[in-house]
């Protein structure tokens, strides 16, 4: 019984890996009605190195909005989120949630449609 677990478990961790990406969390971002632009390698303002980068936001103000950036490390990923403003900003409440190397920044709702 506990094999069958264990391989449920790997089958299941590989295809979260797989899906995310660049282009994923894009189309499902669209489907949700956002308007998305993809960043591919480079640094952040902070010199992190990232693999890529989807920022999204729906149409109007005040409209719902995420970034995901995939960072190439860990540390870099741990760093970005404890340094992104969270709590009321704008009059919008954001936050941050980080998945290993990739977090997700923006409004609740946006971070909710983009994971």
């Amino acid at each position: 019984m506990s094999i069958i677990a264990v391989i449920a478990l790997v089958a299941i961790l590989g295809v979260c890996l797989v899906a995310c990406n660049a282009e994923s969390i894009s189309n499902k971002l669209e489907k949700a009605g956002y308007a998305c632009e993809k960043y591919e390698a480079g640094k952040d303002d902070d010199g992190a190195k990232i693999e890529w980068k989807v920022v999204a936001k729906k149409k109007g103000l005040n409209a719902d909005g995420v970034t995901v950036t995939k960072f190439s490390n860990t540390d870099d990923a741990k760093k970005y989120e404890s340094n992104v403003p969270v709590g009321s900003v704008a009059g919008m409440k954001m936050v941050v949630k980080r998945v290993g190397t990739v977090c997700y920044y923006g409004t609740e709702q946006g971070v909710k449609d983009a994971m």
